[in-house]
């Protein structure tokens, strides 16, 4: 009975901890996901009168203030990609050269079931994703 007991206690921490372990994984994905649409938005964020303009090294030019408007513009408008977390920041956002747009993302996300098997996790688990676009 001991042993049966014992067992039952084992195999149900072991879902736990694996639907913990799912769960935070698909968080993440979800995270990567929104820093890739973010990159990506940031670096289409080129204005018409430049992107038509005449020469190509002065049509497409990111800055740093560029891409952080466009990221944050983004978010504000759709204010639901980032309800998934409870803190949720936008690290960086910034062009590392004329073309590329690269945006840092972290979250904290706090583990579904509170059995004591994840107790050193109640307090969250943070979450960090980076994409990176170029405009073309």
């Amino acid at each position: 009975m001991i042993l049966t007991i014992g067992a039952v206690v084992i195999a149900l921490s072991l879902v736990l901890v694996v639907a913990a372990a799912a769960q935070l994984h698909l968080e993440r994905k979800r995270l990567v996901a929104l820093a890739d649409l973010l990159a990506l938005e940031a670096a289409d964020a080129v204005p018409d009168e430049r992107y038509y303009g005449a020469e190509q090294d002065e049509r497409i030019t990111l800055t740093d203030a560029s891409v952080r408007a466009a990221v944050d513009a983004y978010l504000d408008e759709h204010p639901a990609e980032a309800d998934h977390w409870r803190a949720f920041a936008v690290v960086d956002a910034e062009a590392t050269d004329a073309l590329t747009a690269t945006v840092r993302l972290e979250a904290r996300v706090y583990p579904s079931s509170v059995a004591w098997v994840l107790a050193p996790w109640s307090d969250g688990i943070v979450l960090q994703a980076e994409a990176s676009a170029t405009a073309a």
